[in-house]
This record gives structure tokens, sequence and C-alpha cells, in this order.
């Protein structure tokens, strides 16, 4: 994919110098902008379904089977 730098706009002639007015920057298209918010989105779920174990508190420890002991 190419880099495109900001584009001047068309000179006014009414305008003393074309080189003062601001860069006009074309943008992203709505459907990329909208690919890299699915992308943020799946990596932040991503992140948080991996850390969302450690935040569980430990389960009781396990307590041996007294039925089956004699006497």
């Amino acid at each position: 994919m190419h880099f495109r730098p900001p584009q001047r706009p068309e000179a006014n002639p009414n305008q003393d110098d074309p080189l003062d007015e601001p860069l006009v920057d074309p943008g992203r298209s709505i459907g990329l902008r909208l690919l890299a918010l699915v992308g943020a989105f799946s990596f932040l779920m991503l992140g948080i379904s991996s850390l969302a174990p450690l935040l569980q508190p430990a389960p009781p420890p396990a307590l041996p089977d007294q039925r089956n002991q004699l006497g």
C-alpha cells in the first residue's frame, strides 16, 4: 500500500499566496475505519478473555473422602 501525502487545495486567484492554505487530508475510507475498529475490538476482547481466569477466585481445597475409610 502506497502512502499518499496530503494534497493542497486548488489555488484561489483571490488570495495572495496559495501556500498559506491549510493542507487537505483525504482521510481513510469508511470501510478501512470500520475494519480497524473491528480489529481493535477483537484484540481487546482476546486480551480480556485471556486475563479472565486470573481474576476469578481460587477454588477451595478438596477434602478427602471420609466415607470410604474403615473404622
